[in-house]
């Protein structure tokens, strides 16, 4: 069926549909790489003991960028099209993964959470790494089972890779919250918490602080947000219904890109490219036969499954793209927003159009100054930043510090103090309740 040109998939309705499949797919993981190819490089240093240490430099030249960015253009096309379907997918994992760890191993890649032991942790940020991990389930599975040079099975055993990837790296996720903070994970402090930090953050850049809204209700009524966390806890626990037949997996991968909608709206957290595979699996591609109810064998998904899961939990966060990061369960220690503003507070200066940087940026770069108890030498750098930078700050704009709290019945208390002292300037600091 399959050993014709790709042009002549349009008789074959089951062939159309592996060519959309694979089309999708491809254009899920050139959309991913267009971020970190931008950003490769764009500023900072590279962590030591890194690849992006070692090669970053080369890589994130022009012609570095240039010539990963046409082996993704080049091997996706030719996925899509079916030709050579395993090399190319080879190649497509290759340059995918070369290109994001060496992205991870920039300095602004990642955050810092702080124990209850006061030990401090870096992550690398998150949101690629079940592409990652897909991409590689689906090397290993065609490799194996895909018959070389045969895009239709080929293509369905990528789709059962997918399908067993998404199951074990929510299944992952739910697994490592349970084991950081057992069953209180559905805290009410977190919805609160982290509503209130990232509106900080957001009206720090020049956006109003919501005043009504689902963010907001939950930031008022914390029991309320503690049910829509067991929700999620027990949809990522039971992802791997999603194997047994299109019917269940049509409704995970539904809900799975709600909820990724939600934490985009309502925490500011974009895993964009977890929800384009969420919704590439709802889709009835490839066809394999089997109506919408009907069981279908799944003993390759079960088995990608189970395979990425134990790799996950045995490496734990250490080694991109098998990571089994439990979000949001570090403790809720007081967190610091900077902000550019009036002397008495009351107008904000939005950070980008100053300094460069967004207000969460600017907040970790304090952190970290403060660590080294070079406050002084920050605030001066950033003057001396806008001033380069042709944006000089406002005639009387001073930086200010927000502390945000959160007690444990979830309400939140944010102190203000300028770090900078001006002629009429009013309060040296204050304390609100939201």
């Amino acid at each position: 069926m399959y050993e014709h040109g790709w042009l002549d998939v349009w008789g074959d309705s089951d062939a159309v549909r592996d060519l959309l499949f694979r089309g999708l797919f491809a254009l899920i993981t050139l959309m991913a790489a267009w971020g970190p190819l931008r950003e490769l490089g764009s500023g900072g240093g590279w962590r030591s003991g890194t690849l992006g240490a070692r090669a970053g430099d080369r890589l994130s030249s022009r012609a570095g960028r240039t010539t990963l960015g046409l082996l993704l253009a080049v091997s996706a096309g030719a996925f899509t099209a079916g030709v050579a379907l395993w090399a190319a997918l080879v190649l497509l994992a290759a340059g995918f993964h070369l290109l994001v760890v060496v992205y991870l191993s920039q300095e602004h890649s990642g955050y810092t959470t702080e124990e209850d032991d006061g030990t401090k942790t870096f992550h690398v940020h998150h949101h690629l790494h079940l592409l990652g991990m897909t991409l590689l389930a689906m090397v290993c599975t065609v490799g194996v089972l895909g018959p070389a040079g045969a895009a239709g099975p080929g293509t369905s055993h990528a789709a059962q890779a997918l399908w067993g990837a998404i199951a074990a790296h929510y299944v992952v996720a739910a697994v490592a919250k349970v084991r950081k903070r057992g069953l209180r994970w559905p805290d009410r402090r977190l919805f609160p918490f982290y509503l209130t930090l990232f509106a900080r953050y957001s009206a720090g850049d020049g956006q109003p602080l919501p005043e009504r809204g689902p963010a907001r209700a939950l930031t008022l009524h914390p029991q309320w947000g503690v049910l829509l966390l067991w929700a999620a806890l027990l949809l990522e626990f039971s992802t791997p219904v999603m194997l047994i037949g299109y019917g269940p997996r049509l409704v995970i991968a539904v809900s799975l890109v709600v909820f990724h909608l939600c934490c985009r709206w309502w925490l500011m957290v974009d895993f964009r490219e977890n929800a384009m595979l969420a919704a590439l699996a709802a889709l009835p591609l490839p066809h394999d036969g089997h109506g919408l109810l009907a069981p279908e064998s799944a003993a390759v998904p079960l088995a990608v499954a189970a395979a990425c899961a134990a790799v996950s939990l045995i490496l734990g966060d250490r080694v991109y793209p098998f990571s089994s990061l439990p979000m949001f369960t570090a403790p809720y220690r007081p967190a610091t927003v900077i902000s550019l503003r009036s002397p008495d507070g009351t107008v904000v200066h939005p950070a980008p159009a100053h300094l460069g940087s967004t207000t969460s940026a600017l907040s970790r770069q304090y952190d970290a100054a403060a660590a080294r108890n070079q406050v002084e030498a920050f605030l001066a750098e950033l003057r001396d930043t806008a001033a380069a930078r042709g944006t000089p700050l406002p005639g009387e704009a001073v930086l200010w510090r927000e502390v945000v709290t959160v007690s444990p019945e979830g309400r939140v208390d944010i102190s203000q103090t300028p770090l900078e002292r001006h002629p009429g300037a009013g309060p040296s600091s204050s304390t609100a309740a939201d």
